[in-house]
């Protein structure tokens, strides 16, 4: 048996990271029309958009799959979980390699830049898109974002919601 090149997309990964507040790495995209952040610490690397394969039940927020170097991988669309409608795949989306227990992709309909942030919790009372997938805000250019935790995406929880509870 051959050992996986380090870096492989079957390499472990750390359970779940969620980062502390104070300054990190942000991948700043966006959403249909809304910029969104995501930790560069689960970000393997960024794709542009390829041909998806529909896959018959699954579930609200997965688009398909992706063969990537003879690995299929989940590709999650978070539109429908805030709410926006779903769109048909372009050349100019990309789709993020996050690294969580099963590596996945996550669908960004742009990506802008790499900046370096101050997070802060949201506030109680504050309106986000989803709490549970975005539990810090940054300022960018004087815009706030909401930082998304990948990992909440991860579609073994979709597939599975008892999976997370230990």
């Amino acid at each position: 048996m051959g050992s996986q090149p380090q870096g492989s997309m079957t390499e472990a990964r750390p359970a779940r990271t969620v980062p502390e507040v104070g300054e990190i790495l942000l991948l700043i995209g966006r959403i249909g029309d809304r910029r969104v952040a995501l930790p560069v610490s689960g970000v393997q690397r960024v794709l542009p958009m390829a041909k998806l394969t529909k896959v018959p039940g699954m579930p609200q927020g997965i688009a398909g799959v992706l063969n990537l170097q003879g690995t299929n991988l989940p590709v999650v669309d978070p539109r429908s979980i805030f709410g926006l409608p779903a769109c048909l795949e372009d050349p100019g989306q990309s789709l993020v390699l996050v690294l969580a227990i099963a590596p996945f992709l996550f669908w960004l309909d742009a990506v802008e830049q790499i900046v370096s942030a101050q997070l802060r919790e949201v506030p109680p009372g504050a309106v986000v898109m989803q709490r549970a997938f975005t539990p810090f805000l940054v300022s960018v250019d004087g815009e706030t974002i909401p930082v998304l935790s990948v990992q909440e995406f991860e579609p073994k929880l979709m597939l599975d919601p008892e999976a997370c509870i230990a």
